[in-house]
């Protein structure tokens, strides 16, 4: 039954991150992650750091109009207190302006380990790995396949 409820409690966490990016709640978006977490973005560089992660991914989202982070088939593997996950991501971003019909969209893969706290579960290390960018919105992210 615990496994179970790992399962559940990892996959809310990674649907939690994706839901406070698009509600840009910045807390609840710190919170996914430990104190010392790392993530690497790719072409945006990898930062070291709950605070940092938070910022940099503020920056970007905030230079974007209004985002739709889809997060699914979620594969996770529990051993004991860590635990690793992969999930896709369908990252959609329109333009700041919301007369500009500009959209950059996003598909990749998040390749995640956990831990296992009392405050429950948290990403220790992320990172993304992009399959395909598609459109230009002029926000900072310039990746390449």
């Amino acid at each position: 039954m615990q496994t179970w409820q790992d399962h559940q409690d990892i996959s809310a966490l990674l649907i939690q991150y994706g839901c406070a990016l698009d509600e840009r709640d910045w807390d609840a978006l710190a919170r996914v992650f430990i104190a010392d977490a790392q993530v690497d973005y790719g072409s945006l560089g990898v930062f070291y750091g709950r605070q940092a992660i938070v910022e940099v991914a503020r920056a970007f989202i905030e230079s974007c109009g209004p985002t739709q982070h889809l997060i699914g088939n979620i594969r996770i593997s529990v051993d004991g207190d860590q635990a690793q996950a992969k999930c896709y991501v369908q990252a959609t971003h329109a333009a700041q302006q919301a007369k500009d019909p500009r959209i950059m969209t996003l598909w990749g893969e998040y390749r995640d380990l956990l831990v296992r706290s009392d405050t429950g579960w948290a990403i220790e290390k992320r990172s993304l790995h992009i399959q395909h960018l598609d459109g230009d919105i002029g926000a900072p992210l310039k990746g390449s396949v």
